[in-house]
């Protein structure tokens, strides 16, 4: 995934689970740089 209007941005890879554990969905908000309440709000 690569952030459109930035590309300094390194890309973010995501794994193709069924399910995320809390752990690795905390990290790749903290690598997206997205706070769980902004995170929340996409969903």
């Amino acid at each position: 995934m690569r952030h459109k209007s930035d590309k300094s941005r390194k890309p973010l890879t995501i794994p193709k689970y069924k399910v995320l554990g809390k752990g690795l969905l905390r990290k790749l908000l903290r690598d997206a740089e997205i706070s769980v309440d902004e995170f929340n709000g996409l969903l």
